[in-house]
């Protein structure tokens, strides 16, 4: 609980001191609030999860689309889009949660994402870059950055990620994810 109010103060942090313009950093800002308002208070928690989406009126998508985006698992599908762009909030039954949106800037993407997850250091948590490397998906390449998240001396606690895009042809330009781990 407290690496998640941890995480919620440092993204009220990022969040007053981003400037609000139109564009792809808009959407950045908007993937890195839905993915602080909703993964964070939920994280490892679906039922959490549905009820945030709820108190946040998303939508549920149409089924044939979820399934393709859950690739035929068990999980649920909310569109978060807004007059700044297309967004999903994916759960799925591994208890984790996801954010994508079709377009933002990447650079932006990252650098809130690495100042929220490396934001919570303190004594007694440990947050450690599991990944860093680019990969290629549909689309074109992404940039993944990956963390782990656990109390000093456990085994059990939290993965957070994020995939970002400069390709117009990606189908989200940034994926960001949070869910339950046991470190290696």
């Amino acid at each position: 609980m407290k690496i998640m109010f941890a995480l919620s103060l440092m993204f009220s942090l990022c969040a007053a001191a981003q400037n609000l313009p139109a564009g792809p950093v808009a959407q950045s800002n908007a993937a890195t609030r839905l993915f602080a308002d909703l993964c964070i208070p939920a994280a490892g928690n679906s039922a959490k999860l549905n009820e945030l989406a709820k108190q946040y009126n998303l939508r549920t998508v149409d089924a044939l689309f979820s399934q393709k985006i859950l690739k035929n698992r068990p999980g649920m599908v909310w569109s978060a889009s807004n007059s700044l762009g297309d967004f999903l909030v994916i759960s799925q039954a591994n208890n984790s949660c996801s954010v994508w949106a079709r377009r933002a800037d990447a650079a932006t993407s990252i650098q809130q994402f690495k100042r929220i997850i490396t934001g919570v250091e303190r004594p007694g948590l440990q947050v450690n870059v599991v990944d860093d490397r680019d990969v290629n998906g549909q689309g074109g390449t992404y940039h993944y950055v990956a963390y782990f998240l656990s109390k000093t001396g456990q085994t059990k606690g939290m993965y957070a990620s994020i995939g970002v895009s400069t390709s117009s042809s990606a189908e989200a330009q940034v994926r960001l994810r949070l869910l339950p781990a046991k470190s290696e």
